[in-house]
């Protein structure tokens, strides 16, 4: 009985040693989760404003019109990032509300998809017969954008980064955002980024996409426009839209002033895109230098879905398309600070060039591109020149955050198009552009943390055949973050 007793003594002393270790360790990873935490709130307003001035219409037919659309929306978001446990797991979390501020359409209606991309389009409907999805109004969308979990390994430039949930994921030819993009995309799936040295090598898996103007997830779908409208008769025909999942591996090596990146990507049953880009800086000293750089992009569109939308869901703008197109992209910049004069050339093959993967954004960095253009019409050359000044080594403080940029772009295109021995007239077409760009982030005192962007484009489409015009393109964003203490 005795032994008994003790036995339980010591077991309950056991015990309880045991729960106050537990509970340390909760209190230990409650510390390491929390202390090494930040946070901050996100406050923005991003608008556009287009002013269209056409001079042909559809039918190519002499026309003089005017209309005017614009859209602006206020966001408010809250971020927190956390420490990590046992310096390895840890939690990011964002929500954001979005809100109508001013919207205008020229028609009263708005095309889906019509090209501002701000607002969520809301009341939308078919208009007659025809497949045409007008909608009557816009609306914000609120809800959580974050809900990721995150392991590492290593420090520094040795390090392996894991990330999965409902997050913002990037790598290879992956992106969860545009350049001028205030708020990102989210998507559900993973992320695996690594780094040893000079070399980092990443991976990202997305089976869901959570866009701007969406408050849940939705599939990932070849044709992003109608994804969720189109009434077919089929209901398989549905599915044969629907991508499972887009995945994308990159490589990036660094070897003195030398940058190497390859990547590749697939859109199962869709397409393939496959990246090389090299890049050459000769330094002069820390500021200044000669930088070269030449890409190479090529998309293989194949499977169920692509071979679907060519021959059933959209014959009219696929039935022609080749299956297989390129860009070609050639950069000099010459950079004595603050300024840089940039020289850019690209060539765009057969079928034009899209970089999404249906509602999954894409990585594109075409220099020739403007703030509205997007100059990648098919059998194209593009020419553009821009200067920029950026004073981020000023010894102004106030002027540190200062930078903006004026380009021309040019594209010229052939007047035939050959194809399988067929030729289509476009006449002698080309786009220009004159892009200017300003930007400041306020780095120091009371203001810090508040960036201002604004773009402005005269845009001038000359010799196509339908709607041939110039467009007055404006796009401005003001963003305050502040952490929280």
């Amino acid at each position: 009985m005795r032994k008994a007793v003790t036995g339980f003594g010591v077991l309950l002393i056991g015990g309880t040693l045991s729960c106050q270790a537990l509970a340390a360790d909760w209190e230990q990873m409650g510390d390491e989760f929390f202390s090494g935490a930040s946070s901050d709130v996100y406050l923005g307003m991003n608008s556009k404003f287009r002013e269209k001035y056409y001079t042909k219409d559809g039918n190519g037919d002499p026309l003089n019109d005017y209309e005017n659309n614009g859209e602006a929306q206020l966001t408010m978001g809250v971020n927190f990032i956390s420490g990590y446990i046992g310096d390895t797991f840890g939690l990011d979390l964002s929500a954001l509300s979005r809100s109508e501020l001013y919207s205008e359409t020229a028609t009263g209606y708005s095309l889906y998809n019509y090209g501002m991309k701000i607002l969520k389009q809301t009341d939308c409907y078919y208009y007659g017969n025809s497949n045409q999805y007008r909608c009557d109004g816009f609306s914000g969308a609120s809800g959580i954008t974050q809900i990721n979990f995150k392991m590492k390994a290593g420090e520094g430039d040795e390090r392996l980064n894991f990330n999965t949930g409902l997050g913002f994921y990037n790598g290879g030819l992956i992106s969860s955002s545009d350049e001028d993009d205030v708020i990102p995309t989210s998507y559900t799936g993973f992320e695996l980024d690594g780094r040893w040295g000079n070399t980092r090598l990443d991976y990202v898996f997305v089976n869901g996409v959570m866009s701007n103007d969406d408050s849940g997830v939705q599939d990932i779908m070849a044709m992003p426009n109608y994804a969720s409208h189109y009434d077919y008769s089929q209901p398989e025909d549905i599915e044969k839209r629907k991508i499972d999942f887009v995945h994308s591996i990159g490589l990036n090596q660094k070897i003195g002033g030398l940058n190497l990146v390859l990547a590749a990507a697939d859109a199962r049953d869709y397409l393939r895109r496959y990246h090389a880009r090299t890049d050459y800086t000769l330094k002069f000293n820390k500021r200044d230098n000669l930088m070269f750089r030449a890409q190479y992009y090529r998309n293989h569109q194949y499977g169920s879905v692509w071979e679907w939308e060519k021959t059933e869901g959209y014959p009219s703008k696929y039935a022609d398309q080749p299956d297989q197109t390129e860009l070609m992209n050639y950069t000099v910049a010459w950079t004595l600070s603050p300024w840089t004069i940039a020289f850019h050339h690209t060539r765009i093959g057969d079928g034009g060039f899209s970089y999404g993967f249906g509602n999954v954004k894409g990585v594109l960095k075409n220099d020739t591109a403007g703030n509205y253009g997007s100059m990648r019409r098919p059998n194209g050359q593009v020419w553009a020149v821009e200067n920029t000044m950026d004073f981020r080594y000023s010894r102004n403080k106030w002027l540190k955050g200062l930078k903006f940029t004026y380009g021309y772009h040019r594209s010229n295109y052939h007047s035939d198009n050959v194809r399988d021995g067929e030729t289509s007239i476009i006449g002698d077409t080309y786009e220009d552009e004159h892009a200017f760009t300003a930007s400041y982030l306020f780095r120091h005192g009371t203001l810090k943390g508040l960036s201002f962007n604004f773009k402005q484009a005269f845009y001038d489409d000359k010799g196509h055949k339908q709607n041939e015009g110039k467009i007055n393109d404006t796009k401005f964003d003001i963003a305050y973050s502040f952490p929280l203490k």
